[in-house]
C-alpha cells in the first residue's frame, strides 16, 4: 500500500511555493499526496463575485493537482484572511476525520512564523489537533513567506531534479499570478542557498516538529 502524506495549506498555491519540489519527489517515490486547502481565496480577485472566483480557484487547483498527480484535494472554503476567526470545532473535527481516514506517514503544515495570519492560523489549528490525538508520525513545517528561523531541527530535501517542476507548478496558479510571480526570484535564491547547505544544486528546507 502506498505511503500517504497530508499537506495543509491556507491557500491553494501554498504547497507549490513551500514544498512543490519535495511533493513531486515524494510522488515519484510512490507516495499518495492529500492536499487540504482552508481558504476559498476569494480576495485574490475582490472585483469579482465571491462564488465566481471560488469556482475558478477550485477548478484551477484541481487541474494542477491532476497534472502533478496529487491524489486528493480537500477544500474547506473558509473566508479568506479570516481563518483564525473561523477555525472552530467543526473544522478541527474535519481535520481529525481526514487524519483518521488517511493515516498519513508524514504531515506538512505552514510555518508558525509566517507573516501571513492565515498561514499561522492553519499551523496553530492543525498542531492543536495533532497534539490532542497524539499523532506520533513525521510532522514538518514549510516556508512560504517567512524568513525567521524556527526553533526546530532543519531538514533539507534535494530537489535539483524537480526544481523546474516546482516553478512550473507555481506558474500554473494563474489566478494568483500577482502573488506567485514576485515569489519566484526569492524562491530561486532560497533554493540555491539551501542547495549549498545540503551539498546539491537546489533544495527545500523544512523544520522537523516531530
Amino acid at each position: 500500500m502506498p505511503k500517504r502524506v497530508i499537506i495543509f495549506c491556507a491557500h491553494s498555491d501554498d504547497e507549490a511555493a513551500g514544498a512543490g519540489g519535495t511533493l513531486v519527489k515524494l510522488i515519484k517515490e510512490k507516495y499518495n499526496i492529500i492536499k487540504v486547502v482552508f481558504s476559498s481565496g476569494e480576495l485574490s480577485h475582490p472585483h469579482y463575485k465571491r462564488d465566481v472566483i471560488v469556482k475558478e480557484r477550485i477548478k484551477e487547483t484541481l487541474q494542477i493537482g491532476k497534472k502533478y498527480k496529487i491524489r486528493e484535494t480537500v477544500f474547506f472554503n473558509l473566508e479568506d484572511s479570516k481563518l483564525k476567526k473561523n477555525m472552530g470545532d467543526k473544522i478541527k473535527e474535519e481535520i481529525v476525520n481526514l487524519i483518521e481516514k488517511h493515516n498519513p506517514h508524514k504531515i506538512f503544515i505552514p510555518s508558525e512564523h509566517d507573516p501571513h495570519s492565515d498561514h499561522r492560523a492553519v499551523h496553530d489549528a492543525v498542531l492543536e489537533v495533532l497534539k490532542n490525538i497524539k499523532y506520533q508520525k513525521e510532522l514538518y513545517s514549510y516556508e512560504v513567506w517567512n524568513i525567521v528561523r524556527e526553533n526546530y531541527p532543519a531538514m533539507y530535501v534535494d530537489i535539483s531534479k524537480y526544481f523546474k517542476k516546482k516553478i512550473e507548478m507555481m506558474k500554473g496558479f494563474k489566478n494568483q499570478w500577482h502573488f506567485m510571480y514576485p515569489l519566484i526570484l526569492p524562491i530561486y535564491f532560497r533554493a540555491r542557498y539551501y542547495g549549498y547547505k545540503a551539498g546539491c544544486k537546489y533544495a527545500e528546507k523544512f523544520y522537523k516538529i516531530r
